[in-house]
């Protein structure tokens, strides 16, 4: 009988080689793995930041057209008055913050291409405001007869001017009510905002008083790389002026840029034929601004790895009355137009490593152009 050995079955292992090509296969799919996740992450936060960009320039612009709606509210129905100059005393010294003249919007162009300012003025009156007429006699230190005294209410500022029919020949001047309004209108010389009355007759039979309530006063500015405002609130007590430092409402606004859109041609057809940032200085010139036009850049918070964006953003302004703004440009589709260069260059050494987006409006002085 012969006797077998058993044999050994053999033991097999991965060799060196191969376990470093199995390390090597993980280490390129962990690889691909994480670049996918780093790529994906990366556009996640870019799709993010824009759409905070996206919403925070919509609301800024919606917020501004919002505000320049009822710009001279209770003054534009008397064309004359606007742009008259104002003066405003309140125990006994200047008002300093105060408007200097009675119109509806002020564009303060930003030196060396910094961003603009916007500020409004309207009656703050919530009912209604219509101008009252002064009738004979007259004024004298201490009350206005008018024709009527609806809608205005003790502890009202009023703008009297001397005349309705033609443009004021001295400066419309800001007053208070101190009792309660009937055939006249009471100004007490010892009111805060009456500090030295005009003398007796200034303000004769055919001048109007303006009611203003408490007057709407606002501007709206970019500081801070943030889109801010600035109000006239009057003390509750004393009835004081004051004037609040900048309030921010939406971060990541960049630049503001705005134009009056004036009626400069004699065809009295209330459409602008003429765009640009020149701030009129006679009563006759602020009656032609009839709309105003507002660009706002936003900055999405996106800080990005390279460079992103290349250029100065481009305002397309078209062509009807912008000859004398802007330059030459050609539009995606093709059209000729105009363009304006709205600088953001100057926002520090790494501004090419943020995207950023134009929102622009126009907005139409609608009592402008129902006073027209």
């Amino acid at each position: 009988m012969s006797s077998r050995v058993p044999s050994i079955k053999r033991q097999s292992g991965f060799t060196l080689i191969e376990l470093m090509i199995g390390v090597l296969i993980g280490l390129m799919a962990s690889l691909a793995v994480t670049h996918v996740l780093v790529n994906s992450e990366g556009q996640k936060r870019s799709t993010t930041s824009g759409s905070d960009a996206q919403v925070n320039g919509a609301v800024a612009l919606a917020t501004l057209q919002r505000a320049l709606q009822p710009a001279g509210y209770g003054f534009a129905t008397t064309p004359q008055v606007v742009g008259c100059t104002l003066t405003a005393s309140f125990g006994g010294a200047v008002v300093a913050n105060f408007p200097p003249r009675l119109v509806p919007v002020v564009i303060t162009d930003g030196a060396g291409d910094a961003p603009d300012s916007v500020r409004i003025l309207a009656s703050g009156k919530t009912s209604y405001s219509v101008p009252l007429r002064i009738v004979a006699p007259g004024n004298t230190l201490t009350a206005y007869p008018v024709a009527s005294s609806r809608g205005i209410a003790s502890g009202d500022l009023v703008i009297a001017t001397n005349a309705i029919s033609a443009a004021p020949s001295v400066p419309c001047r800001v007053l208070q009510v101190t009792g309660t309004p009937g055939a006249s209108v009471p100004i007490g010389t010892t009111s805060s905002w009456n500090a030295g009355p005009p003398a007796a007759a200034v303000f004769p039979d055919g001048g109007a008083l303006i009611n203003m309530g408490t007057p709407l006063d606002v501007t709206y500015a970019v500081s801070g790389n943030a889109l801010t405002v600035r109000s006239l609130t009057l003390n509750a007590a004393t009835f004081e002026p004051e004037y609040a430092a900048a309030t921010e409402l939406f971060p990541n606004i960049v630049q503001l840029q705005a134009l009056y859109g004036k009626d400069t041609i004699a065809d009295a057809n209330s459409i602008v034929d003429t765009w640009n940032s020149v701030a009129p200085t006679t009563p006759a010139e602020w009656q032609q601004v009839i709309a105003v036009r507002i660009a706002v850049v936003a900055r999405n918070s996106q800080y990005e790895k390279e460079d992103v964006t290349h250029a100065n953003v481009s305002w397309d302004v078209g062509t009807v009355g912008t000859s004398a703004i802007g330059a030459s440009c050609v539009t995606p589709s093709g059209a000729t137009s105009r363009c304006v260069s709205i600088k953001i260059d100057g926002l520090g050494d790494d501004w090419k490593r943020y995207r950023y987006r134009l929102f622009d409006t126009i907005v139409p002085l609608r009592n402008m152009l129902w006073s027209s």
